[in-house]
């Protein structure tokens, strides 16, 4: 009884792998592409693709304020991935002198409430 226990779960084991390799192995591996780079300012630009298909840019610049007086960070980037449905997700975000933007056909719209 026991043999034909343990042949069974070997059989739906077998039966039930995937046939590639899942995505908490595919994330654990290293960034296919990795490309960044940074001046004596702090503004920066970077780049890197993940194995599972994420792909991340960003880009920080030094921008002057309205009075001219001082700099201020300006970030804008994009993510992208696929999702565990096979659909690609793309966020698109910033945030710099007039706040902070994100949007993503994805993402809920905010309603203005007048």
């Amino acid at each position: 009884m026991k043999l034909i226990v343990a042949l069974a779960c070997l059989v739906a084991s077998a039966v039930a792998a995937p046939s590639s390799p899942s995505l908490a192995a595919r994330r654990a591996l290293p960034a296919l592409q990795h490309e960044e780079i940074h001046d004596d300012f702090g503004q920066y630009a970077l780049r890197y693709v993940t194995a599972e298909g994420t792909v991340v840019s960003e880009r920080g610049r030094l921008v002057p304020t309205p009075d001219g007086r001082a700099y201020v960070m300006v970030t804008d980037g994009e993510t992208s991935y696929i999702g565990d449905d096979g659909k690609t997700y793309v966020t698109k975000y910033s945030a710099g002198l007039d706040g902070t933007h994100v949007e993503g056909a994805h993402l809920p719209v905010p309603v203005l409430v007048q």
